[in-house]
Order: structure tokens, then sequence, then C-alpha cells
């Protein structure tokens, strides 16, 4: 490269010279007057009338002695007074027996690490580990709900400096709104920070071990009749007196609700594809069992004949779509709404015009279910548990096989229906199972 004797001193001499260099084709260094070492250089573009010019600092490095060339950036976007800045701070540094370069580069280094180690590079880290989860649409949603003040908050912070006192002050602000969700904020911020933790960047978890530092928040259970029978059995009969042509579909849903103890979003996206009716099954992948320990993927439900005669009422109706219960006004999830459901239940058409609202929702049958199969029917927990979809372990601390299950979870339904007929008909009595184990034995045999 050639290098023209030429020392520059202003913008308008740049800009004169670089449109030269350009017409000659030639690359060039020119100096700037007044800066050692510090020139522009220029070099024209092949088969185009411009050029990319940047600013360069050379000097002589204060141990070895050589002379290299630090670029400094790209003229305009980088001012010639901007140029003439840094070649003072290069100054300061070589008087100080400190190469720029070697400067500039450990400087870059600390601001990725800076980077790495705040709060924002765990989150999205922890964000590459959700997606590569089955995650349902809810769970997403709400997953993204909770990080929300998280990441507005706390991102910019780095992990090291976020202490106990922080994620008290943080969760606590949240509180004063929404207890429930800002001790679900506090439990998504502790997985996200068990991530630095697990790669060492904090010996601790500031979010661990804040009992009795955060509000609590009282757990309030959905309503079910469980305990009276006789409440549960005009539950029961004023589902079956709905009228067929304007309920059918939170008639069955509730029927289905009843026979089965599934969620309510569960049965109303009951799927076709999913219905063995020759094997009177049904192939179910719970919505909420996604991502969730405590619940499994899939679970095969027998259905007892009550469930299979709804169904095949239904078959004439919705057999050639989807959806059991096809809304076609529901563009992206076409399926009965659960709201409807509730709707129905709570509304004068139930309970002698008086609904069942803080009486029962459609989430209590899974709690009537498993109260009376145990308390009136002798069923064990383990077996009523493994049929609500729960995440079972044996005493090896493994997985219950919900297939080695199947035979006494069919013979279970079929009981638990004729059960629900009898207590319609009034055939019931107060006796409760008092030796669960016994009475097990009895159903299992």
């Amino acid at each position: 490269m050639m290098t023209i004797k030429t020392d520059l001193t202003t913008d308008t001499q740049i800009k004169r010279t670089i449109k030269d260099t350009i017409s000659s084709g030639k690359a060039a260094s020119y100096a700037i007057a007044g800066y050692k070492g510090l020139e522009i250089r220029i070099r024209p573009h092949k088969d185009s009338q411009d050029a990319t010019t940047d600013f360069r600092h050379r000097y002589t490095h204060p141990i070895t002695g050589k002379r290299p060339y630090m670029t400094l950036g790209q003229y305009p976007a980088l001012s010639l007074a901007d140029a003439r800045q840094y070649h003072n701070d290069n100054m300061q540094l070589l008087a100080k027996d400190i190469d720029p370069i070697e400067h500039r580069t450990d400087t870059k280094q600390k601001d990725i690490t800076d980077r790495q180690n705040t709060l924002q590079h765990f989150i999205n880290e922890w964000r590459d580990i959700q997606a590569s989860k089955n995650l349902s649409a809810g769970t997403i949603s709400k997953n993204k709900e909770l990080l929300k003040p998280i990441e507005t908050q706390l991102g910019h912070m780095r992990v090291t400096d976020i202490t106990p006192s922080t994620v008290i002050k943080f969760v606590n602000g949240i509180q004063k709104k929404h207890t429930y969700k800002g001790l679900r904020v506090r439990t998504l911020l502790k997985s996200i920070l068990q991530i630095a933790k697990a790669h060492m960047i904090i010996e601790y978890n500031p979010a661990s071990d804040l009992q009795g530092t955060l509000k609590s928040h009282k757990v309030t259970h959905r309503p079910a009749l469980s305990n009276d029978v006789t409440a549960f059995a005009k539950l029961l009969r004023d589902i079956d007196q709905l009228d067929d042509t304007s309920q059918l579909y939170n008639k069955s849903i509730l029927q289905l609700l009843a026979l089965t103890f599934v969620r309510i979003g569960d049965a109303c996206a009951m799927q076709w594809a999913d219905i063995d009716l020759n094997a009177k099954q049904w192939h179910l992948e719970p919505q909420k069992g996604k991502g969730r320990g405590d619940m499994v993927n899939s679970i095969i439900i027998p259905l007892a004949p009550q469930a299979i005669a709804i169904l095949e009422r239904m078959q004439p109706l919705t057999s050639d779509q989807k959806y059991v219960f096809h809304n076609s006004r529901r563009k992206k999830a076409p399926y009965h709404h659960m709201q409807e459901v509730n709707k129905v239940l709570n509304s004068e058409l139930m309970n002698d015009g008086k609904g069942y609202k803080h009486i029962h929702s459609p989430h209590g049958f899974r709690a009537s279910a498993k109260t009376m199969l145990m308390e009136r029917l002798g069923y064990d927990e383990l077996i009523t548990e493994l049929a609500l979809g729960h995440a079972m372990l044996n005493k090896y601390g493994k997985a219950y096989n919900r297939m080695t299950a199947i035979d006494d979870r069919t013979r279970m339904m079929t009981k638990w229906a004729n059960h629900l007929d009898d207590i319609k008909a009034g055939k019931f009595d107060n006796v409760i199972h008092a030796d669960f184990k016994k009475a097990a034995k009895q159903n299992h045999g």
C-alpha cells in the first residue's frame, strides 16, 4: 500500500482525499496531522465508485518494540474527532506500558463475561431448555406471563449481585397485587438461578430458603360434592335432565366428567382418533400433563358401557370431525369451550334454579370420584391415583406402569359407572368402608 505524505486536518480534506483516491484506483494511507502514528486508510472497491475507509494507529509496543497497526473504526461511522480521542486514549495506555490492542481484547472479553453473568443470559438459557420440551400452549403462555417481570426488573443484573434481599423485595412488590402470582414468579426465578448455580457462577441460589419472608397463599380448593351422597345424586339427576336439543354438548360432557373424572379441558377437546370403541378405551394425552412431573403424559382410560353410550350418541353428529364436541365457531381450537359447561352448571337450569356455584365444579368430579371410590367402594389410593393420571412411584422409586393396572382399572370404571346409576336411583346407603385394604383385596380378587 502506498502512503502519501500529506497530513490531513479536517473532514473536508478527508472527503476530498477519498474521492481522489477512488479516482486513482489505488489504495493509500494518509497521516492525521498532529497525532503521531494516526492515519486514515482508503481502499477503493473494484468496479465501483466507493471505498472502505478506516482509521488506524501504528505505535511501538511498550515491551516487544514491535510496530503493530490497530484499526480504530471505519469512517464516517467513526468521526475524525473520535479517532483523535482513541489515539489519545492509546497514548495514555502506552505511557503506562500497556499495549492498546491487548487492553481492548481484555476489555471485550470482560464485557462478554459480564453479559454472560447477567440474569438475562440465564433467562435465555432457560428459554432454550423449555423450547426443547413438548409444552402445551397454555403452559407456554403462563411461563411468558411469569417471566415478564423477572426479565424487565432483574434481567440486567449480574447474578452475583442478586441477593436474597433482592429476591424478597422483588417478589413482595408483585405480592402487593397478586400473592399467588408472586410465589409462582419466585419459583420460576429460582429455576433460572439454579442454572447459574449449575454453571458455578454463583455458590448458592438466592431465591432458595426464603420461608417465612414471603406472604403465603391460601389454597382454595374447587368445590366438590364428595361427602353428601344425597346432594351428589341430585347433581347427577340434574345433569341427566338437561335438554338434549339445546344442551347436548354440556350434558354429554358433564356426564363424561362424572364417568371418567378427567379434567374438563380434556373432555371438551376429546378427539375421535383417540377413542377405540371396540376396545372401549380412550387414549388420552392430558393437556396439563406436559412438562409436569406430578402427572403422566398419556393414559388409557377404560370406558364403561355408560360412557360408550354417550359417544355413540355423538357419532352421527360429529364423527366426520376431528373433535367429538366440534365447534366450528372457534377457529384456533374448534371444540366446545369449557366455560360454557361452567355456565350451565352454575345456571338456573340446575339445582332448582340455584345452580352449583361454590357447591360443585366440573373439576370437582375428580375429588368426588376419588373420595367415593375409596370410602364407598373400598378402592385403595394407588389405583384411584393411577386413574386420575397422577404420577405414582413404587417402593423402588420407579413410576408404576399403568398398563399393569388396566384390567383392575377397567373393572373399577365399570363398577363406578354402575354405582352412579345406583346413586341416581336412590340405591345407596351411608356405609363407609373403614378398612380400605380389606375392601381393596375384595375388589382386586
